[in-house]
């Protein structure tokens, strides 16, 4: 079969062009990596880790990074809720930023070590500093773990900053440590209902003269209450 010269010149052009394109993509230092962003990192130890488990580095080809891939393996860190990698061609920058699992408690089960669980339930080990204020909540299932939670954000300010720690037996029954007014006390919640009550019972309780040196103050009954 015989090809004219028009034909012959198109798929020399083609050759050419495909072969330049794949140099470009492959070999040229035009494309490669130049700098890498990495946002969303809570700590300079985390996002040192994030980028030895990447091990993208500067002059690697850009064609050869592959963003879901490297999504998929930030997914090995359990307190990265979410990520996007991007790159882009012209700077030479690949960009990776994450969004981190919010922690709303430090949790822990019976012969468990204390991590830290997030309003979904999902329980990880966080790089970052705890921050002063998430209570500390103990249970046998998450389940219980997120009621005592829920009952904690329903305090008023000026009685939850007083708990030390919370309990839940069950998803009905929880315990509260701390100190108010000036004593260590542990309060028998009982379930999540009747919340201003009780705290109304138990700063009526604590002000009386004869309660000074109290240990327990049970409110599951909050009509009757009984103090220790």
């Amino acid at each position: 079969m015989k090809v004219n010269s028009k034909t012959a010149r198109a798929i020399v052009a083609f050759i050419l062009i495909f072969g330049a394109g794949s140099y470009l993509l492959g070999w040229s230092p035009l494309l490669s990596v130049r700098s890498v962003e990495i946002t969303g990192a809570p700590t300079n130890e985390s996002q040192l880790a994030i980028s030895r488990s990447l091990d993208i580095a500067q002059g690697d080809k850009l064609a050869r990074v592959d963003p879901r891939a490297l999504s998929n393996r930030l997914r090995s860190f359990d307190w990265v809720e979410s990520s996007q990698v991007s790159r882009n061609w012209i700077s030479g920058k690949v960009s990776i930023s994450i969004t981190t699992r919010t922690p709303i408690a430090l949790y822990s089960e019976p012969g468990k070590p204390q991590v830290v669980l997030d309003a979904s339930g999902n329980t990880f080990a966080t790089p970052a500093d705890i921050a002063d204020g998430l209570p500390k909540v103990s249970a046998k299932s998450v389940e219980g773990g997120l009621a005592a939670i829920e009952v904690f954000t329903s305090l008023p300010e000026s009685f939850s900053k007083s708990i030390d720690r919370m309990s839940a037996a069950r998803s009905d029954n929880f315990l509260i440590y701390g100190r108010f007014e000036g004593q260590d006390l542990r309060i028998i919640w009982g379930d999540g209902e009747d919340t201003d009550l009780k705290v109304q019972v138990i700063e009526a309780l604590l002000k009386r003269d004869e309660n000074k040196n109290l240990r327990m103050i049970d409110v599951s009954a909050p009509h009757a209450p009984i103090v220790k």
